[in-house]
Order: structure tokens, then sequence, then C-alpha cells
């Protein structure tokens, strides 16, 4: 019973933290004012075709891999992306906003 707790804990806080990526933008960078004003529309645009074009069995393996596995292989292995953060970070940049993380 414990181990289905602690299982379901870590669920939890692996969906809460999916949905945690914000990007650090620069609206001055790239084409500045021009597209600044849309950035509210254009994330969100960008995180409903992210979250469309990712599935949560990726952003499990993903945290599981980074967070448990990683540190017990002394942090050997490249560190694993995330698929979600990088297709918002790449809509972002192809409609003009630049994205410094």
């Amino acid at each position: 019973m414990k181990q289905k707790t602690i299982l379901m804990t870590m669920l939890v806080c692996t969906f809460l933290n999916a949905c945690a990526y914000k990007p650090i933008v620069d609206h001055r960078g790239n084409k500045g004012k021009d597209v600044a004003y849309r950035y509210n529309d254009d994330l969100e645009t960008c995180k409903a075709i992210a979250y469309d074009n990712s599935n949560i069995l990726n952003k499990i393996n993903t945290k599981v891999f980074n967070y448990y596995i990683r540190p017990s292989l002394l942090w050997l292995p490249d560190e694993k992306k995330d698929k979600e953060q990088s297709i918002i970070r790449k809509c972002l940049q192809e409609r003009g906003h630049s994205v410094l993380n």
C-alpha cells in the first residue's frame, strides 16, 4: 500500500512539473515590437501544439531517467531533453520571438 502511495505521488509531481515550463523571452531581440504584442497568444498556441504532439509516456520516461536513473549512474549519461519544451521553444522562435532558455 505504501509503495502505491509513493508511486502515485511521483506521478502527480511529474504531471505538475511537466506543465510548469515558461520560456524566458527577450522582447527587444529579433523583431522586437513587431512580435512582442502577440507573445501571450503565441505562447498559448505553441503550448497547445506541443501538448498535441507529445505523449505522457515520453514525459514520464524523461523525468524518471533524469532524476532517478542518471544520478545512480553518477551523471555520466547526457540529460534527456523534454520534447514538449523543445517544441514550444522552436515554435516561439519560428514566430519571431527571441527565446533565451
